[in-house]
């Protein structure tokens, strides 16, 4: 998770590239004609679509006298943006959705998330995740390998839980407890998993938000999402919102904004970590129960 994710990069180039054009009062044909660039390619630049042209950026400031360090922050982004990363090889096999997610993860310092209905895949067992996986067919395409899927799914908790990983901090909602998500014995293993590497990794805190909690401002979460705080861009933050059919990524600071203070409330109305990790290994051994281990 050390490089940092081409996607976020893009978009950073994007704007950069939209606001030194805002500056110089310049329209987007302008400017693509005066760098000798089609207007098609100057948007996807803007809009951060994959593979920034290096020339063209390369063109733009030279063409605008962009100042040396502002030119290398772009040129560096540009660069990133090409980065390949190790889920594109097989992206297709493993899903674009989780293609996009370890996309985000990569280069972070801190990932924050909310997990409604579900534990995040960030923290599943093998055994949970092929069990979702396989849940729903219909929702992806041929191309789409469960296996291929299960083993990305471990690659990344395995990069997160690395020496060098980012710090990870997860809202559990109560309802993805108690609504099981898999076979009881394969919810209570995957909940037994969650204490475990709660235990073993610091840098890992779970809290479970109760289903009666009381959130400031009546809050309601609409849907699970993810808030991504980069290594070597401390600026930027990412948000993936999670919807039955895609994830809506935002990078601009007024749609990011809302998650942070949304986030705030709903950890601010979670039991503390001690408290969590107690009802999860209450609710495994309901579901499936140990011998000798007390409820």
């Amino acid at each position: 998770m050390t490089r940092p994710s081409p996607h976020v990069r893009r978009r950073w180039l994007g704007r950069e590239i939209r606001r030194l054009r805002n500056e110089h009062g310049l329209a987007a044909e302008s400017l693509a004609r005066a760098v000798g660039f089609p207007r098609q390619q100057l948007s996807a630049l803007e809009n951060g679509r994959l593979g920034p042209d290096i020339d063209l950026v390369s063109g733009i400031c030279e063409y605008l006298a962009v100042g040396t360090i502002r030119r290398r922050a772009i040129m560096d982004a540009a660069t990133d943006g090409w980065a390949p990363g190790w889920w594109m090889a097989n992206a297709e096999q493993i899903g674009a959705r989780q293609a996009t997610y370890a996309d985000l993860e990569s280069g972070t310092r801190v990932i924050t998330e909310y997990a409604l209905a579900l534990v995040p895949g960030l923290l599943q067992t093998k055994a949970f995740a092929d069990a979702r996986l396989r849940s729903d067919p219909a929702r992806h395409p041929e191309t789409f390998d469960p296996a291929a899927a299960v083993a990305a799914r471990a690659y990344r908790q395995q990069l997160l839980l690395a020496a060098d990983g980012p710090r990870y901090e997860v809202v559990l909602d109560e309802i993805a407890i108690r609504r099981c998500g898999a076979d009881p014995h394969i919810v209570a293993d995957q909940l037994r998993h969650i204490v475990a590497v709660c235990a073993a990794h610091p840098t890992v805190t779970v809290r479970v938000l109760p289903m009666d909690a009381s959130i400031k401002g009546h809050s309601a979460p609409r849907s699970a999402y993810s808030i991504y705080r980069y290594r070597d861009t401390p600026d930027s933050v990412a948000v993936a919102a999670d919807t039955l059919t895609s994830d809506l990524i935002y990078t601009e600071p007024d749609e990011v904004q809302p998650y942070l203070s949304l986030h705030s409330r709903l950890k601010a109305a979670a039991l503390p970590p001690n408290s969590s990790i107690h009802l999860l290994r209450v609710a495994a051994q309901d579901l499936s129960p140990i011998k000798g281990v007390p409820a």
